[in-house]
């Protein structure tokens, strides 16, 4: 759902990335950058309280968005930045999804959530082989780092968790299905 904003988002970050892009800060250096701030904050969701964990979450998911907007607007972008993007994101993931259930005491829940988490991101890239675009479903990373954000906001941490099992397997599962049928509809076609 939010991935479809990525267009939006990159033109209104165009006056920083022109900045960033002066200073010869390239996106994978934003990228690692993210990354480390993504594993902070995976420390600070886990042992933290409220206020430092959610600014951690915030800042991590700053630099998930600069990465992509300076490559984007800039003429950056390259395969093996968004590579190495993708594959960072997926750390990031299950750290933070672990630290919540470190947080509240829910190790399997947030097990099954980080087991949805990497099969969104698995159908996708599976069925991404076969057709062109299969970027259906209500739990892309976007939202569920609003959901991690939300619950600790709210001291929800425990529903969060459990928002984040059953949304991303039932995108996974739209993916899925929704894949398969385009798949079905090529191979007759």
């Amino acid at each position: 759902m939010l991935s479809s904003l990525k267009d939006k988002i990159s033109d209104l970050l165009k006056p920083i990335t022109k900045i960033v892009s002066k200073t010869g800060i390239s996106p994978n250096t934003l990228t690692l950058l993210g990354l480390i701030a993504g594993f902070a904050a995976s420390y600070f969701v886990a042992f933290g309280g409220k206020v430092e964990a959610l600014l951690a979450v915030i800042v991590a998911s700053l630099f998930d968005l600069l990465d992509g907007a300076l490559a984007r607007n800039e003429g950056m972008k390259t395969a093996r930045g968004g590579f190495l993007d993708s594959v960072f994101d997926r750390y990031v993931d299950a750290a933070l999804i672990l630290a919540l259930g470190i947080r509240v005491d829910e190790i399997f829940l947030a097990a099954i959530a980080l087991v949805g988490a990497y099969m969104v991101s698995y159908t996708r890239a599976r069925a991404e082989k076969e057709i062109e675009k299969c970027d259906v479903g209500i739990a892309e990373r976007g939202e569920r780092i609003i959901i991690i954000l939300v619950g600790i906001a709210f001291s929800l941490e425990y529903y969060a968790l459990i928002a984040l099992a059953i949304l991303s397997h039932l995108t996974a599962l739209h993916r899925i299905i929704y894949a398969y049928g385009k798949i079905k509809e090529k191979e007759s076609g």
